[in-house]
């Protein structure tokens, strides 16, 4: 595979194009911004249609000021369909950068005709700039790197995971792409990682959105993409699979597998995010232990396998999009709409796997193979919801917050009005919490905050609790769920639920009393208007929020 990639850069020197950072120092580096920057603007001189993008009213650079840097690349045939491809949110996994910009070069050289046609894409190869920027060749031992400059961080320059800041929304990377998603609205997602996990016998594994409480139909539809690719790159000689791994995490030969488990079902990661807004989404992860030239081209391989079934399907996808926005516009003209609070694994299929016995160098790197086994094992690649509740009309917040949570709702895209909007005719609801679990540590700098409980049509208030007046109703934020994004306003805002704007400790200040807060007690600052719960959720706890690469 090393030769392969080698011939691809050699083929585009001769031709005059200009080589990726890898390309040009035979695979001893790997890009900086700058330099995915000098490659784009080079392919931009080349030929036309490549343009830089930046979505309106988003962010154009990081914290530390790195630039937050795009490019869009329309497609030439009428109604392409739109795809967004994002790479290097931890940047240590620095294939996918480098793959996204060889795809580009192929499509303006005009090697892929049908997706030239019918896709218009726009790219961000170098989506955590910062991480991008820190090379160093101690970072992530254990896989085989570029020797001279090593790869990049896996968190921002803040020590924040990227990939978990889709729901809370608080770093500037984030806030670009929720600005792009507004604005360019494509209809698929493609996120491009590495893996660090299990020693097995595929070349990359992919996992569809497998968000909790989106459309089932659409999610299903999102795993058949990946299943026809799949079996279209096995034709071809390269083996993927559903991304997971091994239970026990670390088999041994005493402990051998038992079956294969993916990651979790929370909206806070990229790739689960879409599906709250009725949009697909594609994770890739390059496996970890195969040379550094072949996971470039590996991933390169699968995401042109990826947008070749996307532009084939079209139509299909644009249908299958509209349905599931149909569907849930009509729950709200049939009845209470239920939605669930977490969600469990589910086994899908059984699936034959190469468990690799490793033999490994003191730095983890796979060096040997002590043995293969082949083995058919349960394969939980899905989840089912639990924990179903009634959806409310909508959410009002207590005007006291407006000025730190507005921002993060307008950034979501969710239509928000005024407090004396809301359906009048409708009761307000009071949260009634049954219990609560405050994180012993902190997660994504925030000691964040489970709660339990039921709406309920009267309040339980404490000794002094401040009350709720008639005009403090009339100067809330309301936001109906009765809109397109009403699945995202709603995982965003019921308490319950493990990513809202409460679990992320936006209204810490009224929920979580401490040492020397003895002061009257705050009023809970959202209430529900509509139906109330009619009885306490019993809670299931979801899968580990870390066992996502």
């Amino acid at each position: 595979m090393r030769t392969f990639a080698l011939a691809l850069a050699g083929s585009a020197l001769i031709a005059g194009w200009p080589q990726t950072t890898p390309e040009r120092t035979d695979y001893r580096r790997t890009s900086t911004v700058a330099e995915v920057r000098m490659f784009m603007e080079a392919l931009r001189k080349q030929t036309p249609g490549l343009v830089p993008y930046q979505p309106k009213g988003g962010p154009r650079a990081t914290e530390t000021g790195k630039l937050l840097l795009a490019w869009r690349l329309k497609g030439s045939g009428k109604d392409p369909l739109r795809v967004y491809v994002n790479a290097n949110i931890h940047a240590g996994e620095v294939e996918g950068k480098e793959a996204i910009q060889q795809v580009v070069r192929e499509l303006l050289q005009g090697r892929h005709p049908a997706l030239r046609r019918n896709l218009d894409l726009v790219v961000m190869p170098a989506y955590n700039a910062d991480g991008t920027d820190a090379l160093d060749p101690a970072i992530r031992p254990w896989q085989p790197n570029p020797t001279e400059s090593g790869v990049g961080r896996r968190e921002n320059a803040l020590g924040l995971d990227l990939n978990r800041d889709l729901m809370k929304a608080g770093a500037p990377n984030t806030r670009w792409l929720l600005a792009m998603l507004n604005d360019f609205d494509p209809a698929a997602v493609m996120d491009l990682h590495t893996t660090n996990g299990s020693t097995h016998g595929f070349h990359l594994t992919h996992g569809p959105a497998c968000t909790m409480g989106a459309d089932e139909a659409l999610l299903a539809f999102n795993r058949k993409l990946l299943v026809e690719v799949r079996e279209r790159l096995k034709a071809e000689g390269m083996p993927t699979y559903d991304y997971g791994n091994f239970v026990p995490y670390r088999p041994t030969a005493e402990k051998p597998p038992t079956a294969w488990e993916t990651y979790d079902a929370h909206p806070r990661l990229l790739t689960n995010y879409p599906a709250l807004r009725n949009r697909l989404a594609v994770l890739s992860e390059s496996y970890v232990y195969r040379s550094w030239p072949d996971r470039i081209s590996d991933t390169r391989r699968f995401v042109l396998a990826c947008l070749s079934w996307m532009a084939e399907h079209r139509e299909e996808i644009r249908g299958q999009i509209q349905q599931a926005q149909s569907r849930w516009d009509g729950a709200w003209k049939q009845g209470p709409v239920s939605l669930p609070l977490s969600a469990k694994l589910k086994q899908v299929e059984r699936a034959a796997f190469d468990w690799v016995e490793p033999i490994r160098d003191d730095q983890g790197r796979l060096t040997g193979e002590k043995g293969r086994t082949r083995l058919e094992l349960p394969s939980f690649v899905g989840f089912e919801g639990q924990d179903f509740v009634a959806a409310p009309a909508g959410y009002l917040i207590d005007a006291a917050f407006i000025a730190g949570v507005l921002p993060t709702l307008q950034a979501h895209g969710l239509k928000v009005l005024p407090g004396s909007a809301r359906p009048k005719h409708l009761p307000v609801l009071h949260f009634q919490e049954t219990g609560r679990k405050v994180s012993p540590s902190a997660y994504q700098g925030v000691f964040t905050l489970e709660l339990h409980g039921a709406w309920k049509t009267e309040p339980t208030l404490k000794k002094l609790q401040l009350a709720w007046t008639s005009g403090d109703l009339e100067r809330a934020l309301y936001i109906p769920l009765d809109q397109p994004l009403g699945r995202l306003a709603f995982y965003l805002l019921d308490p319950r639920s493990t990513d809202s704007l409460v679990f992320w400790g936006a209204f810490h200040s009224a929920l979580i009393r401490g040492d020397g807060m003895w002061g009257e007690p705050p009023r809970f600052p959202i209430l529900a208007v509509g139906r109330g719960d009619e009885a306490a959720v019993t809670r299931t706890p979801m899968a580990s929020p870390k066992t996502q690469e």
